[in-house]
């Protein structure tokens, strides 16, 4: 009995350790400028609250949101320039000390990865509305190259589509459409596809607008935060980590 209780324990103990010396969990996330306010804010907030599964210790988080980008800021450095700004928070700054920046570029993606400092890790891309724009192909191409590059720098995906938009600011068919394509292309992809456009209403928006107010934009980032966590259909955020 003696031995058996000692074998456990030292399974046990192995086990702890094994979770200690595995590689730190994080996120990074990538938005346009509905994440650099309220439902960019609260989304990093709650990702801020979460330990990870393995070894319980809290996930590194970082953000880095551009005005106007597309997938193809991430993955083009012709277009990671910075025109009308860009706000970047990382785990262990308060959100007033974090910068945001009216002149130059964004870091390449692998410096982001390097940054946030975790090996085992998940993006979530909040990015689609300014994509509606454009050649439908050449944007869903730009989607594609994104979502290779996450996997190629060791990171799991999940896609947050964009959100309804005013009425003059896009025609409803044309989002509806581009919004159906984007969806397709992302699970092809093998990266998770959270519907936004079914958790907003732009009737909520002046017909010219496409950002939400504070409280219609939390409340997205909230509806958004359960389908990360806890899908009806996919691959819950935490199970991505183990």
């Amino acid at each position: 009995m003696h031995k058996l209780i000692a074998v456990i324990a030292a399974c046990l103990f192995a086990t702890a350790a094994l979770a200690q010396d595995r590689a730190p969990a994080g996120i990074l996330i990538l938005g346009d400028s509905n994440a650099e306010g309220p439902f960019g804010l609260t989304l990093y907030q709650a990702m801020r609250a979460l330990n990870d599964p393995v070894s319980g210790r809290p996930l590194a988080v970082s953000i880095y949101a551009k005005c106007g980008a597309g997938a193809n800021d991430w993955t083009s450095r012709e277009y990671a320039k910075l025109d009308c700004g860009a706000w970047a928070c990382s785990d262990g700054h308060a959100l007033s000390d974090c910068p945001h920046f009216r002149d130059g570029s964004i870091p390449p993606l692998p410096e982001l990865y390097e940054s946030l400092g975790a090996g085992r890790r998940v993006t979530l891309v909040a990015l689609g509305l300014n994509m509606v724009f454009g050649n439908r192909t050449e944007k869903l191409r730009d989607a594609r190259r994104l979502i290779d590059a996450i996997h190629a720098n060791g990171s799991a995906c999940i896609w947050i589509g964009p959100p309804q938009a005013g009425s003059l600011f896009v025609d409803i068919d044309r989002f509806d459409r581009f919004v159906a394509a984007l969806r397709e292309t992302v699970t092809d992809a093998d990266c998770r596809f959270i519907a936004s456009d079914q958790m907003t209403d732009r009737r909520n928006l002046e017909p010219k607008d496409d950002h939400y107010g504070r409280d219609d934009a939390r409340e997205w980032a909230r509806r958004v935060i359960e389908d990360v966590l806890h899908p009806t259909s996919g691959t819950p955020l935490m199970a991505l980590f183990r």
